[in-house]
Order: structure tokens, then C-alpha cells, then sequence
């Protein structure tokens, strides 16, 4: 596990910023996550999505290790955790066995309760305000029938006048559309480095295929990928892509 450091510069915000990026823990074992946490003392750490797998009570026995980071991390910095697909079940072989059609209940309340009372602050579809600062949690839009995320849900979060910060899991969301809103910053995960990196490319990831674009690194000054803190490939190892939490100074 390492910590990987970028600085951002910006002049929208009257003193210095750390953030931490976590993404893509699916609860796994999170002792490394939060000693590396312990390093960074961060200001604020985001979570782009699939600390945990499905909500929906299907798989609750295999989110121990995600609560336990959902709730040591809250001790460290106030913690924001926007869902990926993987928490709303979105997951493709989660969707090939329980379709939308099927009309489940994606997040049980018991489990909404157990993000509740962890002390973070839970951000699907919509915004709050931490210090002056906007934060944002776009969902995804694999459960739509459209395929589509819910953007209309963030207009209030697009309008405010202050510093922003998006938690969108999916970074392909990037530059279709959020590359024209006002954001400041946009944290995501899901590609996992693209698993393999070759010649200091990744080699596939979820929803962009073969060489995607978006896999890790900062693009446009605003965009941050995290390639994860799990190794999520099953009997397929990372290839000189180690896992990752993300240490953003603002400046």
C-alpha cells in the first residue's frame, strides 16, 4: 500500500486543504488504509465509492471489513463516502442475478443506519457543506434504465458559490458530464489502475474497456483517480500497479 501525493493549486480557497482519497477498499482488510491515513492527518477523507459490496442485504456478511473502516476513519477526519456501483448492487454480476426489474431494495435500512451511526457523512445524489465547502456524492447510473447517472439531484450542488468537491465513483462520468460544470474537484476510483499498467497505461478497466483514458493520476488539474486500495482481479494480480490512498494538498 502506498500514498501517493499530488498538490493542487487554486486561489477559490482562503487557506491550505488535505484531503485523502480512499476508493475501492471492497471490504477488504482495512489496517493498512488507516495506518496510511494515520500519516497523511488530512483535513478531510473522501470516499469515492465500494468501501463495502451490495446493501441490499444480499451480501451482508461480507461487509465486516467495510464497516470497520466506515467507522474507524470518521476518528481520524471528518469523512465523506459517496457509493460506486458496488454498494447499490450494481456490480454486472450483481445486476445478472438481481436484475432492477426485480425491484429490490438497494440500501436496507439497516444498513443505512449502520452508515449513520458510523459518523460519516453519506452523499448519494446529493450535498452538504463543511466548512464553506461543498460536497458532493454522484451515484451511479448503471441501475437506470437510462444507463445514465441523476444529474438533475445535484443542481442545487452545482449552484452553490463556494469551493466544490464531487465524489463520483465512475471517472468516465468526467468527461461526459461534469467537464462543463462549475467543480473545483472531482475524486473518483473505479478503474483500479486498469489493473495491469503497461508502459504507464492501464490495461483495462470496468466501463471503459481496453487502454482507458481514466485510470489514475490528475487530469485537467480537477480530476483525481484513485486506483484503489484492494486488489479486486480475483486470480488476476496487479501488474506494476500497487494499491493506492491518495494524499491531495490543496494549496
Amino acid at each position: 500500500m502506498r500514498i501517493k501525493n499530488y498538490t493542487i493549486k487554486t486561489d477559490r480557497l482562503p487557506r491550505s486543504l488535505r484531503i485523502a482519497l480512499v476508493a475501492d477498499l471492497h471490504s477488504r482488510d482495512p489496517l493498512q488504509v488507516i495506518e496510511a491515513l494515520g500519516k497523511i492527518r488530512p483535513d478531510l477523507i473522501c470516499i469515492a465509492g465500494d468501501l463495502t459490496e451490495a446493501l441490499d442485504g444480499t451480501m451482508d456478511d461480507k461487509n465486516t471489513y467495510g464497516y470497520a473502516a466506515l467507522r474507524a476513519l470518521p476518528q481520524i477526519a471528518p469523512t465523506f463516502y459517496a457509493p460506486g456501483n458496488h454498494e447499490v448492487g450494481a456490480s454486472h454480476r450483481h445486476l445478472r442475478k438481481y436484475p432492477p426489474a426485480a425491484g429490490l431494495v438497494r440500501i436496507t435500512p439497516e444498513n443505512m443506519a449502520r452508515i449513520e451511526q458510523s459518523g460519516a457523512c453519506f452523499l448519494h445524489n446529493t450535498h452538504t457543506e463543511w466548512q464553506g465547502i461543498a460536497i458532493g456524492g454522484l451515484g451511479t447510473g448503471l441501475l437506470n434504465a437510462s444507463g445514465l447517472p441523476d444529474m438533475d439531484a445535484l443542481d442545487a450542488f452545482f449552484a452553490h458559490d463556494g469551493y466544490k468537491i464531487l465524489l463520483c465513483h465512475h471517472p468516465e462520468y468526467y468527461a461526459k458530464y461534469l467537464r462543463d460544470k462549475d467543480v473545483d474537484l472531482v475524486l473518483s476510483g473505479h478503474a483500479h489502475g486498469g489493473q495491469w499498467r503497461l508502459f504507464g497505461r492501464g490495461l483495462y478497466a470496468p466501463d471503459q474497456g481496453i487502454f482507458p483514458k481514466y485510470t489514475s493520476g490528475v487530469h485537467e488539474g480537477r480530476l483525481v483517480i484513485s486506483r484503489g486500495t484492494a486488489n479486486t482481479g480475483g486470480i488476476i494480480p496487479r501488474l506494476f500497479n500497487p494499491r493506492e490512498v491518495v494524499c491531495i494538498q490543496i494549496n
